[in-house]
Formats: C-alpha cells, structure tokens, sequence
C-alpha cells in the first residue's frame, strides 16, 4: 500500500503536473523542468498534449528540451511531428537538437535546463559537432523525420541543420534522398542545404555516394565542388582518382588543388603512389606532408623516409614521414607522433595516431603512452584511444580516471564514456 502512495505521488509530481495548465509561464517552466528527468518515459504523453495547445514558442522549445533530456526512444514521434508541424523555426531547430540527443549523449553542468533560445549555439549544431558511435543503431522514423525537413522545411536554416543532422547520425539509409535532393533542380536555390548534404554524406562515409559526389565536381557554386571533393575522398571513391589528379594538376584554384590532394591522400589508392611520389621533395611543405600520408595508407615501404625525416625542419611534414615509418612497421616513430600530441600539431598527430591503432594493428604501441610523464601525452592519447572504440582498451584507460592532472581525468572520463557505449 506504501509503495501504491509512493507511485501515485511521483506520477502527480512528474506527469500529471497540473501547473502545466497554470496561467503563469514560470509556472508551466517549473512543472515541464520537473519533467525533465532522464528515462521519464511517463511523462512524454503529458508533454506531447502540452505541446498541442501551448501558445507560447519559448515554452515549446522548453517542452521539446524537456523530450531531449527524457532521452528514450518514445520522444521520436513527437519530436517528428514538431518538426513537421510547429510554425517556429526555433522550436523546430529544438527538435532537431533533441532529436540528436537521444543518439549523441551530451553532459552538460547541472542547473537550468537550456533551449537554443536561451544559448548561444547547439553543441550539434557547431563546426566540430559529435557524431553517433558505430555501436548506436539509429531509429528509421527519426532519420526520416530530419530527411523530410532538409527538402520541404519553409526555412533554410532548418533545411541546413537537417542535412547536419543526418551526418551526425551516420544516416546511411537516407544517402538515396540525399542524392536526391541534391541532384534536384528545384533545389538549387538552397545552397546551404546542399553544401551540408555533400558534407553529410563525407560524414557518412558510404561508398554508394561516390557517383553522385564525382558528379557534383561539375557544380556551377565551386563551394559545392571543393566540399565534394572532401567528400569523394572520405567514402573511398577511387572511380574518381584520374579525376582528382587532373584537378590537381590544372585547376587554378589552390583551395581545389589542395583539397584534390588531400582527397588522393585519402582515397588508399595504389595507383596513387607515382604523383605521391613525385611530390615527396616539393618546395610546398604541405604538399610533402600530403605526399607522406597518401603513401602511409598504401602499404607502403617507407623505410628510405628515415633520413628525409632526420633533414626536414617543417614539423607537419616531419609528422607525416613519422606516420609512414610507423606504417611500414617501423614502430619506434610513434614516440615522435606521440610527443607530439604537446604541440600545435596536436591534431594532426591525434589523426595518424588513430589510424595506427584502428587501421594498422598497434594498439599495444598505444598503452605505454597512458603513462608518460606529459599529462598532455597521457590526456591525448586516451582521447584517441577512446576514439577507437575497443572495450578491449577499458583496463589501460581506467587508472587515468584517478589522474593528479584534472584535464587527464577528463580525458580518461570521456574515453571510458565511449568505450562502454
């Protein structure tokens, strides 16, 4: 009978609020941010009626935040009819951002719940936004849902963060409505939307894009043709290689022949090699560094970069032969690349360290950085490491979560995060 009370109060108290009716709007904030807890899934159909007859964008935005944090699989049907239906752009951006936040857990500090209306950006909606891990199964009806807005939403900008959206969530179904969309005629005048969707479905990485991305290296918005061939490189689209090198060779445009480069240096393609090759000694350094990484990905015997590498005063390139070497199974070079995660170079080392460990077998060389002197050592690598995402690694992780340094502690928390999803 106690344990009936106990029930009876929490569903008052959390789904059948009656404040929610209340006339006053700090009232209804109260009882929706009451609401607002993680796995409330008894309060979503009180949230969805609210929504229904709420007046106010600010409290819908706040009702579509509250779904958000909820974070169970029964807020997609109301967030895709918020987004189908509501007439406030921002409200409908809300839906969008939690819609993301069911598949991408995002920790934010503790306090008042937050709508975008009450922040500067979305966390998902910035240039660097968090993807879906690999493990996260993505429900058809929301991928849906975010594709219908990014063709038929009336505003751009919802348009845009669709297509972003899509990306995030590694939305592969949706790869032959983003083909669609963006080969349509009566689509042109969304720019935006199209550039995210060529970038979305790099993000995406599916091969069965490659096609439709070579074809959109004959866009009339040269924005749209440097992003493709990002793209055509980040899915593996060797049928464009020839292509690629042409536009390296001949394009005026050094953001294009830098990027059809990169995109060689990505593609993993042996027929690559010679340009490569020929390039190694350039005068430009960045071409060296993308000359160093192509070959790295071939399999390539890099044992002769030893003294090129010893010579080369730019530290960019210097990482790039580091990457080669330790490719070619010359391990000991993962020591510089590792220092070098103590540099302006962070990045680049971050990229190379990466790869080595998910793509060429050396998560073993990986563990002994955990526990170098450098905090900066130890807090980057168990960022790379929780970025690839082998359980396997949770035991070399753990002892950072008791690290004197705190940016170490909160890279290893993260890291662990990652690793148990």
């Amino acid at each position: 009978m106690q344990q009936f009370i106990v029930a009876a109060f929490l569903g008052l108290t959390l789904t059948q609020n009656p404040a929610l009716d209340s006339l006053s709007p700090k009232e209804r904030q109260a009882a929706v941010e009451k609401m607002a807890v993680l796995g409330n899934r008894d309060a979503i159909p009180t949230l969805a009626e609210a929504l229904k007859k709420e007046p106010k964008s600010e409290m819908r935005a706040s009702m579509v935040a509250a779904l958000g944090r909820i974070r169970t699989p029964e807020i997609v049907p109301v967030l895709a009819q918020t987004l189908a239906t509501d007439l406030d752009k921002d409200v409908r951006l809300q839906a969008i951002d939690s819609m993301l936040r069911l598949y991408i857990p995002i920790v934010e500090p503790a306090g008042q719940m937050r709508t975008i209306l009450n922040r500067a950006k979305s966390l998902f909606f910035a240039k660097e936004r968090p993807t879906v891990g690999a493990e996260v199964k993505v429900d058809l009806a929301a991928q849906e849902a975010l594709a219908t807005a990014m063709q038929k939403d009336f505003d751009d900008e919802v348009r845009i963060e669709a297509a972003r959206a899509l990306g995030s969530l590694k939305a592969k179904e949706q790869i032959p409505v983003m083909i669609a969309s963006l080969e349509d005629p009566l689509q042109r005048e969304h720019k935006g939307a199209r550039l995210e969707i060529v970038r979305s479905m790099g993000m995406i990485r599916d091969p069965a894009a490659g096609p439709a991305l070579e074809k959109a290296l004959r866009d009339e918005d040269k924005q749209i043709v440097g992003e493709a061939i990002t793209s055509l490189g980040l899915v593996g689209h060797t049928g464009a290689r020839d292509l690629l090198e042409n536009m390296f060779r001949t394009e005026r445009d050094r953001n294009i022949r830098n990027r059809s480069l990169e995109a060689l240096a990505l593609l993993r393609d042996l027929a690559t090699a010679p340009l490569f090759e020929s390039l190694l000694t350039h005068p430009d350094d960045y071409y060296r560094e993308l000359s160093a990484e192509g070959l790295a990905r071939l399999e390539y015997d890099a044992s002769r970069f030893a003294k090129p590498f010893e010579g080369e005063r730019k530290q960019n390139v210097r990482n790039a032969l580091a990457f080669a070497l330790a490719s070619s199974g010359h391990v000991d070079y993962i020591n510089h690349l590792a220092n070098a995660l103590d540099s302006r170079f962070a990045y680049q080392a971050e990229v190379y360290l990466f790869e080595l460990g998910k793509y060429e077998g050396l998560m073993n060389e990986l563990y002994r950085y955990l526990r170098s002197p450098n905090p900066k050592v130890r807090g980057g690598m168990a960022r790379v490491i929780g970025n690839i995402g082998d359980p396997a690694a949770t035991e070399q992780i753990r002892p950072l979560s008791n690290d004197p340094n705190i940016e170490v502690v909160r890279e290893a928390v993260a890291a662990l995060r990652k690793l148990a999803r």
